[in-house]
């Protein structure tokens, strides 16, 4: 029988999921902690925020602070599929030559919670138990998980833009090269080799599929990659598209 608790709950440090504040700039954002029985020490990063604007929140936030606590995975041993790694991949997008969290402080920005693939392991949905194999050992898989992102910082711009200009980069990257020219070419490419999502859909030959369904890139029936102009923005009413007969 499982024992009730009527303790804090664990699960999230907060239920804001959407928000604009201003990152404290006298604050230490590391704090290093251990676990319950002391055997295992490690490291998490708070980000205390002032003047807060919420967006979105699972349940009224009426407070002008917030406190969001993100678990640290040190790059150099985690294999990423972290809520660390969904949170710095966003910040990269933002600070690709010299990354550098200390350049959030005294800054207004905006955060948003969104599903990143993390591999975990499997739980049942009802019971909450682990899901074993035959073996008895919990069996892992990739799991949509709630993770904290930067959307846009000041001074920064914002992760939109930031890709978008990535998107060009590529295409003009891949404009006027063969389809394995263009592999051979971008993964010696300091730029692509940083976003280690490109590089994933890059080996699964899946990102010259996205830009071509994305209308920034083509191909010619000689198999020449060619970069397509910028699609104009419509502005004012669209016409309703006639029946077809």
């Amino acid at each position: 029988m499982v024992e009730i608790s009527i303790d804090k709950p664990t699960g999230g440090d907060t239920p804001l999921r959407h928000f604009k504040g201003t990152l404290a700039p006298d604050k230490e954002l590391q704090e290093e902690r251990q676990t319950k029985d002391g055997s295992r020490k490690y490291v998490v990063v708070n980000f205390n925020f002032l003047d807060l604007e919420v967006i979105d929140s699972v349940e009224p936030f009426p407070f002008p602070i917030a406190l969001v606590t993100i678990g640290y995975a040190p790059p150099k041993v985690s294999r990423g599929s972290t809520k660390w790694e969904a949170f710095s991949a966003s910040l990269r997008k933002l600070m690709p030559d010299n990354p550098d969290i200390e350049l959030l402080k005294g800054k207004r920005q905006e955060w948003k919670m969104e599903n990143r693939s993390l591999r975990r392991g499997l739980t049942d949905e009802e019971t909450g138990q682990p899901v074993l194999d035959g073996n008895n050992n919990q069996i892992w898989g990739d799991v949509p998980t709630l993770c904290w992102t930067v959307v846009s910082v000041e001074g920064l711009g914002s992760v939109q833009e930031a890709d978008d200009d990535f998107n060009a980069y590529l295409v003009a990257l891949a404009d006027g090269k063969t389809e394995p020219k263009f592999y051979e070419v971008a993964l010696t490419d300091s730029k692509v080799m940083s976003r280690p999502n490109i590089v994933e859909a890059i080996i699964g030959r899946k990102l010259l599929d996205t830009l071509k369904e994305m209308n920034l890139l083509t191909r010619d029936a000689e198999g020449i990659l060619h970069a397509l102009p910028a699609q104009p923005e419509v502005t004012g009413e669209v016409p309703a598209a006639e029946p077809s007969a």
